[in-house]
């Protein structure tokens, strides 16, 4: 795995076995560090809110878990600062961007439907009312 990647969340902390000093004077202030799948539930997330969903092991250099679930059609990892919709038919999670569609649009959507799905049901592709972003792991 190595590093920060796209679909890690700008709040997304590593647990570790690595340990460093540091002098107090370093120290901004605490914060809060939930569960991936808790982060995902908050109704409202705070400054002192992060997460964690990997532990890194500092003597192998290695992550655990290794993988974790991918959505949309661009096969990523779920980031939570990122809006995905939900298709109605298959309920897979998908990027607005990686439907040509924009944000803005895609929080007017009621009903959507996926190319795979739409293609068997022949479009129910509404666009009338909110959806929310996603905001829990499958």
């Amino acid at each position: 795995m190595g590093g920060r990647r796209q679909f890690h969340g700008a709040k997304e902390l590593f647990l570790s076995d690595h340990y460093d000093v540091q002098s107090a004077h370093t120290i901004e202030g605490k914060c809060i560090v939930h569960t991936f799948k808790n982060y995902t539930k908050l109704e409202n997330v705070g400054a002192e809110d992060y997460f964690c969903r990997f532990e890194y092991k500092a003597a192998t250099g290695g992550f655990t878990p290794d993988r974790v679930a991918v959505y949309c059609k661009c096969e990523m990892p779920y980031n939570p600062d990122d809006l995905m919709v939900q298709c109605d038919g298959c309920k897979d999670w998908f990027h607005p961007n990686c439907l040509r569609m924009s944000i803005e649009e895609a929080k007017k959507v009621e009903n959507f439907l996926c190319s795979d799905c739409s293609s068997d049901d022949d479009g129910k592709h509404s666009h009338n009312s909110a959806v929310e972003p996603k905001r829990r792991k499958k």
